[in-house]
């Protein structure tokens, strides 16, 4: 079955509506509608503004909001938000009853001071109109609320660049194993001198920065960084460019390293 994020792109390509178009009708950010669409929820302040946000932006385009937001807290493994029963006394009595005062009047004051806040950080987050001025006490208040959450979620996010960045090989290991002797040969790249050529009839090994090898036989088994390259169906030799992070380019036969000497051995 297609993910949260799946869902929501399909249903807006599908309706051919562009990403600015949602931002301006339900006044939620386009880069926390790009993080919805990429499951990259840590990019939110938390899971409370997930679920708003996969509501607004599930009614916009259409679709059950609430089978949108129960996925997300099945996924994210959160707890119902199903009300409590009513407890009842083992033995079947009804509880005591006790006469019900109406709350202190600091306890409203703080309440009503609690929601305002609340308030400013929602629109700062979705950048809703009508708001305090940005130069009022509550106005700055959300903008610096806004601030601190797109902060970290830069900030998360450079994190992740950085340990993609480092787990990234920065050189070519390339291991050529033979079933049968067969040509070879193996530059650092267009232009440049063969590191090897000859008949290979045992496993070899190379490393650079950039590699280009030409295959008398299809048959051997090549492996760069540790996985296997597939060769194609080709019966007669091959040519690959193999490069760090990146899938082997095939080389057109006139191209390839030590083209005008190679042959199968």
């Amino acid at each position: 079955m297609p993910g949260i994020g799946e869902t929501l792109r399909e249903a807006r390509m599908r309706q051919q509506i562009d990403i600015g178009e949602v931002e301006r009708a339900t006044k939620i950010r386009a880069k926390y509608l790009r993080a919805l669409e990429n499951e990259e929820f840590d990019l939110l302040p938390g899971p409370t503004f997930v679920r708003s946000f996969l509501k607004t932006y599930a009614d916009h385009l259409g679709l059950d909001a609430r089978v949108i937001v129960e996925e997300f807290r099945a996924s994210e493994g959160l707890p119902d938000e199903d009300p409590m029963p009513a407890f009842r006394h083992p033995g079947g009595r009804e509880p005591t009853r006790y006469e019900q005062h109406p709350p202190a009047t600091g306890l409203l004051v703080a309440a009503g001071i609690a929601a305002v806040l609340v308030l400013f950080l929602v629109l700062g987050l979705t950048g809703g109109d009508g708001g305090p001025e940005p130069g009022g006490e509550g106005g700055e208040r959300g903008e610096r609320g806004q601030q601190t959450a797109e902060r970290e979620a830069d900030e998360r996010r450079e994190r992740r660049e950085r340990r993609e960045r480092r787990a990234r090989p920065k050189t070519v290991r390339l291991k050529v194993s033979p079933a049968e002797p067969t040509y070879v040969c193996v530059d650092r790249g267009e232009g440049k001198a063969p590191i090897y050529e000859g008949s290979l009839a045992s496993a070899r090994s190379f490393r650079g920065r950039k590699l280009r090898l030409n295959l008398g036989r299809p048959s051997a088994k090549v492996r760069v960084n540790g996985d296997d390259v597939d060769l194609g169906t080709e019966t007669m030799s091959v040519g690959f460019a193999f490069a760090p992070g990146k899938d082997p380019r095939p080389i057109p036969s006139g191209d390839r390293p030590c083209a005008d000497g190679a042959g199968a051995a």
